[in-house]
């Protein structure tokens, strides 16, 4: 897809909410950049001409990096996230600030300042979030690709809601500068795209990097499936996700079910402390804006309000847990892989969580309760669609801290099994 070709859809697409910010003038500057490389076949990079919806919390020189909030919509970067040059290093052209859940801090996607980013599969239900106009632009046909955050899984619920893919990699993976912060322990940038594929090429443009090739050798990876020691998923997830499996075993896929002590630990730790996500993310957003002010979104703030502050050495204690759970990921995989549903429930219906504060915080937690694990256990997660039609069913890959390219390259090999 080309410059054009976007803003000629843009202009006349139902979904109006999709994009906060138009980043028009640093898109037709590389667009004309792009004129002598189509002329002559000589392509600027592995991106190039993709078109790459950017999340409003990543700036965009010229632009406000509003994060989707009123309070920080006035004053326009003055550079590029570190991210951004590296993509239009690699050809991308992003073409603006795609709507998003305020100050990142929801799995739902609503925003009642810009609109709420329409759910491509399904406008009667909620888009997913934070990341909720990047999986909106994309599962819409608007954009090629997307950048997102991920901090308890903003880009994967979002890309599962609407059927597409979306990456959690392992901290560090890509430069964080320039993205307004959540929790600065759990964020995390995330590609997204329509298949994985996609998401690879864009993990390696993020990175500055070349795309690896696919190694040829037969797949011998064995996965884990995780057994919980209660309940957690819906039943036509758990259904659907059942039916995946088994038609992964029929292609001769090795999947062990196995009991995973990390979340049993950590949900025992959320019970007693509270997820270390709403801990950062008050000390955060209130340097950034006054609780009290009357702009901000009334969900946000109860949720920022319901968290009780901490000691420092509770804090010390969550964390050092953290480490703990992270290395018993890492010894209870023993080298193999992971595969887990992405979410535990469908999408819920949008006028119910805008018309009932005490539903829209009870769905806000069932959406997160599976991806806020793994984020917390730093373990590198893509969520790819089973059925992309089908809103909310979806399942992820993935791995202990620092095996990104085993996991990125499992998913695609799972991804080609099953179409």
């Amino acid at each position: 897809m080309g410059c054009e070709e976007f803003e000629a859809q843009l202009a006349t697409t139902s979904f109006t909410s999709i994009f906060i910010s138009d980043n028009k003038a640093q898109r037709h500057e590389l667009s004309r950049a792009a004129i002598p490389r189509k002329i002559t076949s000589n392509g600027h990079g592995q991106l190039d001409g993709a078109v790459v919806a950017i999340k409003a919390n990543i700036a965009l020189k010229g632009l406000a990096t509003s994060a989707g909030s009123k309070l920080l919509s006035e004053r326009p970067a003055g550079e590029n996230a570190t991210v951004i040059e590296a993509i239009i290093n690699a050809g991308a052209m992003p073409v603006g600030h795609a709507n998003m859940t305020e100050l990142a801090f929801s799995g739902l996607g609503l925003n009642p300042h810009f609109g709420t980013a329409e759910n491509a599969l399904d406008t009667s239900l909620v888009p997913g979030g934070s990341s909720s106009g990047c999986a909106s632009a994309i599962a819409s046909g608007l954009c090629d690709l997307a950048i997102g955050s991920d901090t308890s899984g903003s880009t994967r619920v979002p890309a599962a809601f609407q059927g597409i893919c979306g990456y959690r990699p392992t901290m560090g993976r890509y430069a964080m500068e320039g993205v307004v912060p959540l929790a600065p322990s759990l964020d995390v940038l995330g590609p997204m795209a329509r298949n994985v594929e996609g998401i690879i090429a864009l993990d390696c443009a993020m990175r500055g990097t070349l795309p690896e090739r696919v190694n040829a050798t037969p797949f011998t990876q064995k996965f884990i499936l995780p057994v919980f020691s209660h309940p957690v998923l819906d039943e036509d997830i758990s259904n659907a996700f059942e039916d995946t499996v088994n038609l992964l075993e029929q292609h001769g896929i090795d999947i062990e079910r196995r009991p995973f002590p990390a979340f049993d630990k950590t949900l025992a730790l959320f019970a007693e402390f509270g997820p270390l996500v709403g801990h950062e993310a008050y000390e955060q957003i209130t340097q950034l804006v006054a609780l009290e002010d009357k702009l901000i979104d009334p969900q946000i703030k109860k949720r920022l309000r319901d968290f009780t502050p901490v000691s420092a050495d509770t804090l010390q204690h969550i964390m050092t847990t953290r480490a703990k759970l992270c290395q018993l990921v890492q010894e209870t995989l023993s080298g193999n892989l992971m595969l887990m549903p992405t979410v535990a429930c469908r999408p819920p219906n949008l006028a119910e969580v805008q018309e009932s504060s005490a539903t829209f915080q009870r769905k806000n937690a069932d959406v997160l309760k599976l991806t806020m694990l793994t984020a917390f256990l730093n373990a590198p997660s893509l969520a790819i669609p089973m059925k992309p039609a089908d809103p909310g069913l979806s399942y992820s890959v993935c791995g202990a801290y620092g095996t990104d390219d085993e996991v990125l390259q499992a998913g695609l090999h799972l991804e080609h099994l099953l179409n």
